[in-house]
């Protein structure tokens, strides 16, 4: 019996599965690794009858197991009774016993189970400015401190002082000082004893910065209303008669429509998920390639659609690109989650099968050690694939497959977030006040960006289609051109880019995580004090990297063998293909500018990775910041004129 399972093929595939040279795709969600694939393909075939015999073995006599269950993959004969080709082999042994072992390393680690979902994490979080600016200013803004402390720790000083040189005349107050006081005075001392070379104390005085905080509001507010009145009273014309918001106003309920029509699309793989659930199709040997085509259909079509069709402008048609992008993420992330979930379910069918058979069919012929490393073998295939089921979420109505259900999948189109799981952090209830706020700062912000692109940006992008479109009149005069559009360009563009992350990674996100009581609002990191551009890249935006972490970069780890340099590289080409893919949006221009800047993005952070610049860690700040302020504002001219 056991010496037929060390020779059935479906178990052999799952020795393979767990081979050390499969452990570095261990964090995969890809549904296309060989290995699997074929597995789970045979193993469906026969996983609910083999859970049936499993059920109804205990009361069948021996006589019913000298039928060869060859469908079920486990070639099994009657027990007093071993085919003359199922002798064991020694190799074949040796490599049974790597197996139990590589089996350990891959999904075990210091006696813990390893998920393939210790990627990614929610949390209850907030966001950065919620948490470090904007709740502390609403809730413990004091007025100026500073001076109270540094009056307080001048107290102890004197305190102290007395205390020690002259103890006959220090009053009872500085002996009362030094009782209730002695955190100060110990901070005190310290402070002393640490003085640099040019005389000046490592004493680090915290102040707080909220009333530049409203500064900064003031003035952004006073900047646009001057900017209003003068353009009122100078040019006699209103923002709403301008450029931009035509083109805001124009095809609106289309626009809509086409945004509903995209988002009705992404059930589409719930629906295939849906139909694995009621046994009517199988996921992994056609559901999966059903979701691939559709994926790569949806993209196609609507980046089709509003550009060839619909005849949108180009507001209209980077918007629908950028949705289509995050419904296409959100399909995707849905689909391979539960798939990868579907084959956990089949080998957890198929592990618990042979455990049964082979505990009612005692092995002949074999010795107990061999015996023992077969049961333990698929002892450890059941552990493993119970625990990856069961840790998923603790609701027993939601457990696999039992998430696959419409509010569930309605839910996570709603969160704001494109990775999917089965359960997240949830807030108790909505704070109204906050959504208030944060729809004045969503309207608001537009407000500033319609205005900022109407007065300062439009203006220059006609000058730059206009010198695109005049005669050639040598390199250098063109280049002259260019720089000046370029210098003009910069401010704007920063304006413009800033403006632009508050609106959706701040306003937006944290709106709808507000309405849909998400609870992890980290949306973004303190991208502004990167000094490397990998930081960058990790932080700037949490949601895609997320998602490129899981279902890019792991996922070409185990599909095409990738190591990590190379799932590297990947990971960055695919992103720089669908930048480029939104400035052909924009443009219509197919020139590679954008995919150029972000590939460079590679040797930039060897760069910064290296040990003279690690420890300059101004200097690459400086030196990120260059970038920004550069970038956007070099890649835009690029397009506009050549």
């Amino acid at each position: 019996m056991t010496e037929s399972y060390l020779k059935d093929k479906d178990f052999i595939k799952i020795q393979r599965l767990n081979s050390p040279r499969n452990a570095e795709k261990r964090k995969s969600l890809i549904q296309t690794d060989i290995d699997i694939d074929k597995l789970t393909s045979q193993l469906a075939n026969h996983s609910t009858s083999n859970v049936q015999s499993s059920s109804s073995s205990r009361s069948q006599s021996n006589t019913s197991t000298t039928t060869t269950s060859k469908r079920n993959g486990l070639n099994t004969t009657d027990g007093n009774e071993t085919t003359s080709d199922e002798k064991l082999d020694e190799k074949l042994l040796v490599n049974h016993a790597q197996f139990v072992k590589s089996r350990y390393k891959v999904r075990y680690r210091n006696d813990r189970v390893i998920s393939y979902f210790d990627d990614v994490d929610f949390e209850y979080r907030p966001s950065i400015l919620d948490g470090s600016i904007n709740e502390p200013f609403r809730m413990s803004f004091e007025g100026p401190t500073l001076e109270k402390v540094i009056k307080i720790k001048e107290k102890a000083k004197r305190s102290q002082l007395r205390r020690e040189r002259f103890p006959q005349v220090a009053s009872k107050d500085d002996l009362d000082t030094n009782s209730n006081n002695n955190s100060s005075s110990d901070e005190v001392i310290e402070i002393d004893g640490a003085i640099n070379d040019k005389g000046y104390m490592h004493e680090q005085l915290v102040s707080n910065f909220s009333g530049l905080y409203v500064a900064l509001w003031m003035t952004i507010g006073l900047g646009v209303l001057r900017v209003l009145v003068d353009n009122f009273i100078d040019d006699n014309s209103s923002l709403m008669n301008g450029e931009i918001v035509k083109f805001l106003r124009k095809d609106l309920f289309k626009v809509g429509f086409v945004d509903l029509c995209m988002y009705l699309c992404m059930y589409i793989p719930f629906f295939i998920h849906w139909l694995a659930k009621k046994n009517i199709l199988r996921w992994n040997s056609i559901g999966w390639k059903i979701v691939s085509v559709y994926e790569f259909s949806f993209l196609i079509g609507f980046i089709y659609l509003p550009e060839h069709v619909l005849n949108f402008h180009w507001i209209a048609k980077i918007f629908l690109f950028l949705h289509s992008l995050v419904i296409l993420m959100k399909m995707h992330s849905f689909a391979f989650y539960n798939g990868y979930l579907w084959s956990i379910k089949e080998e957890l069918d198929y592990s618990r099968n042979a455990l049964t058979k082979i505990e009612k069919e005692p092995p002949i012929e074999i010795d107990d050690v061999k015996s023992k490393e077969v049961n333990e073998i698929f002892q450890k295939s059941y552990d493993f694939c119970t625990f990856e089921l069961n840790s998923q979420t603790p609701d027993e109505s939601q457990k696999f497959p039992k998430n696959i259900n419409l509010w569930n999948f309605f839910e996570f189109t709603m969160f704001p977030t494109i990775v999917y799981q089965i359960e997240y952090p949830r807030t108790t209830t909505i704070r109204w006040s906050y959504v208030l706020e944060k729809i004045c700062a969503i309207f608001g912000t537009i407000f500033i960006m319609v205005l900022n692109a109407q007065l300062f940006m439009y203006p220059i992008a006609e000058r730059a289609l206009l010198i695109r479109d005049s005669e050639w009149t040598g390199i250098i005069d063109r280049l002259s051109h260019w720089v000046r559009l370029l210098i003009d360009m910069i401010p704007s563009f920063i304006v413009m880019y800033l403006l632009v992350f508050y609106l959706i990674w701040d306003s937006i996100l944290n709106c709808i995580a507000e309405l849909s009581r998400f609870g992890d609002r980290y949306f973004y990191g303190d991208w502004w004090n990167c000094v490397t551009w990998d930081e960058f890249s990790r932080i700037w935006n949490i949601p895609v990297h997320k998602f490129l972490l899981r279902h890019v970069y792991h996922s070409s780890i185990s599909a095409f063998n990738f190591n990590k340099a190379q799932a590297t590289l990947f990971t960055f080409f695919l992103s720089s293909v669908i930048h480029e893919l939104s400035m052909y949006v924009i443009f219509k221009r197919l020139r590679l500018y954008i995919f150029f800047f972000q590939m460079l993005q590679l040797p930039l952070v060897a760069i910064g990775n290296t040990p003279q610049m690690r420890k300059k860690t101004i200097l690459g700040n400086v030196i990120f910041w260059i970038g920004i302020c550069t970038g956007p504002s070099v890649l835009c001219t690029l397009y506009l004129t050549i």
